[in-house]
This record gives C-alpha cells, structure tokens and sequence, in this order.
C-alpha cells in the first residue's frame, strides 16, 4: 500500500466518522467554538477590562459566544431543520446553567481568589461544555415528536 492509498483510507475514516457519528461531530465543532470563544473572550477582555467590570465583558463573550455554537451546532453538528427560533431558545436554556456557573466561578476565581483572568476562563470554558452534550442531544435539537 502506497501513501496516497493509505491517505486516501484515513480520508475516508475521517469522512465516514464525520458522517455518521453525532459524538465525533459534536467534539470537533465543540473543540472550535472552544477555539473561537476562548480567543474572542481573550480579545475582548485585553480591550476592555481596564474600561468596564468583568461581569460585562462576560456577559458580552457569552451572547457571541453561543449564537456562534449554536450557528455551528445547528448546521455542522446536528444538521436540523427545525424552527431555528424555538431550537436558538432551547439552545439558551441549555447553556444559561453553563453561563451562570461560569459568570459565578470566574468572579470568584478572578476577582477572590486572584487566579489569572485567562487560564481561569481556558478551565471553565472546557469543564462546563460536559453539559452541553446531553442538553442539546436531549432537549436544544430534539426531534419534534420524539419522547
């Protein structure tokens, strides 16, 4: 087997788990709405956080942060053509207990504990998505007329 054959084998493993395994979509468009709000949150609070309170710019970072995964998860993940109104305010429900807890931790990491505003939200932003699969699998994107 040469390389382009193997190539093209690993390519279509890749395809194939793409295709076919919610999990393994969800992971990777997880992993870059975890690259895209990280790095937003990062600027934003680089630029803002001598100028407003923390709580602010995580508010901000939050609103952004989670129409952007909604936008992927719906069109990338999921693939749903639901009522994409009545799936963005399940998708809300869903991550409010994320955001809550995060806005609660990261004030009292930050602001408390005096531990470095960036690491602190790298941590949260990672340990909190365990939630999100089960929401959205279960309530933001499920399948009208399924128990």
């Amino acid at each position: 087997m040469n390389v382009s054959e193997v190539a093209q084998k690993c390519g279509h493993v890749w395809l194939h788990l793409w295709q076919e395994l919610l999990p393994f979509r969800f992971l990777i468009v997880g992993g870059w709405n975890f690259v895209f709000s990280y790095v937003f949150f990062a600027f934003t609070y680089w630029l803002l956080h001598r100028h407003i309170h923390d709580a602010i710019i995580i508010v901000i970072c939050s609103i952004v942060g989670i129409t952007h995964a909604f936008l992927c998860h719906r069109f990338l993940t999921y693939r749903s053509s639901g009522s994409i109104l009545k799936e963005y305010l399940r998708f809300y429900v869903v991550y409010s207990v994320q955001v809550g807890a995060n806005f609660v931790l990261f004030l009292l990491f930050v602001r408390i504990c005096r531990t470095n505003p960036y690491l602190t939200q790298a941590l949260l932003t990672i340990g909190l998505k365990f939630i999100s699969y089960w929401g959205h699998e279960t309530f933001s994107f499920k399948k009208e007329g399924c128990s």
